[in-house]
């Protein structure tokens, strides 16, 4: 989970994120003076900027024909612009760094077999919500091998939980089941308070700074961490809605979840490897190679991956 920290480069008035055709851009200071080292690839140094300013862009690495054929290729990219009357080409935007977690990141869901199944038997895992570690490792983006992940694992996964329905035979239908969820559906407390919005808002406070989460230290994850424990807490003990309102409130328990699962890995993975950048280890650690696993809710814990073990004939 300590490789779902993705950010990616957007307008500051849209949510778009097709980052490919920033490499053809260049980034500037409030001032107009370049931003220099900065790039589609080079995010640091953007996000390290807009720590202290505003950072504005420009398309204009882009000959013609380059021009024409990114409208064709991502026509959507350009809608806002042409709205705004913006020539992203000729003219200076102001640009962000949007967080989009697990879906440019590769953590998710552990995938324990071919058949994208998980831990939990019945329980299959595709697309964004998987992980993607061991097609693509600690990095990763929008296209490309996830495009084809998101294809496979789909197909992978609908096969396997229909499989596994089959083989229930009649008994699906027949069980006894008991819910089993707890944050935003059964609170301990007596008196429900804290409302999903609250949460979320919550927990925005402490993965959405870049200094926090894309520039990090340990000595601003552990207070973060910490922030989002007693988030879990309150969440736990008085996150509930009704009607419509529930799935927001699961959703809002699920994005604590994950922000205490991502946090515990990346204190524990004292490197900076892939999109996990620490700045208190800048350097990568050989002995490191390996995937982290994290997992718990009132009780988080993280622990290293066992190597898998191959058969050899003799």
């Amino acid at each position: 989970m300590e490789f779902s920290n993705a950010y990616a480069i957007a307008p500051e008035f849209t949510s778009v994120t097709k980052t490919a055709f920033y490499s053809f851009a260049t980034f500037y200071h409030e001032d107009g003076t370049v931003l220099q080292g900065a790039g589609s690839h080079s995010r640091s140094v953007i996000a390290r900027a807009l720590l202290k300013e505003r950072v504005f862009c420009r398309l204009d690495l882009a000959d013609a024909g380059a021009r024409a054929a990114m409208r064709l290729a991502q026509p959507n990219f350009f809608l806002t612009f042409d709205r705004l009357g913006v020539d992203p080409f000729t003219q200076l935007f102001p640009i962000t760094l949007l967080a989009e977690g697990t879906v440019r990141g590769t953590g998710g869901v552990r995938v324990a077999g071919d058949d994208c199944s998980t831990s939990v038997p019945g329980l299959y895992a595709a697309g964004d919500a998987a992980t993607r570690e061991p097609i693509c490792g600690g990095f990763t983006g929008g296209g490309s091998h996830n495009a084809a992940w998101a294809m496979s694992s789909g197909t992978w996964a609908g096969v396997g939980a229909a499989r596994h329905a089959r083989s229930l035979g009649g008994r699906a239908a027949s069980r006894t089941v008991r819910g089993a969820g707890g944050a935003g559906l059964r609170p301990t407390g007596t008196s429900p308070a804290d409302t999903h919005r609250e949460i979320v808002a919550a927990v925005q406070a402490e993965v959405l700074p870049y200094d926090k989460n894309y520039l990090r230290h340990g000595d601003r994850l552990r207070p973060a961490l910490a922030a989002l424990d007693g988030v879990w807490a309150e969440a736990r003990r008085s996150l509930r809605a009704d009607g419509a309102d529930v799935i927001r409130a699961r959703s809002a328990a699920a994005m604590v979840a994950h922000a205490r699962w991502m946090y515990n890995a990346a204190l524990a993975r004292t490197e900076t490897r892939g999109m996990h950048k620490r700045e208190d280890f800048p350097s990568q650690d050989p002995a490191q190679h390996h995937r982290l696993l994290t997992g718990g809710l009132d009780e988080v814990w993280t622990a290293p991956e066992a190597p898998a073990t191959v058969a050899v004939a003799s």
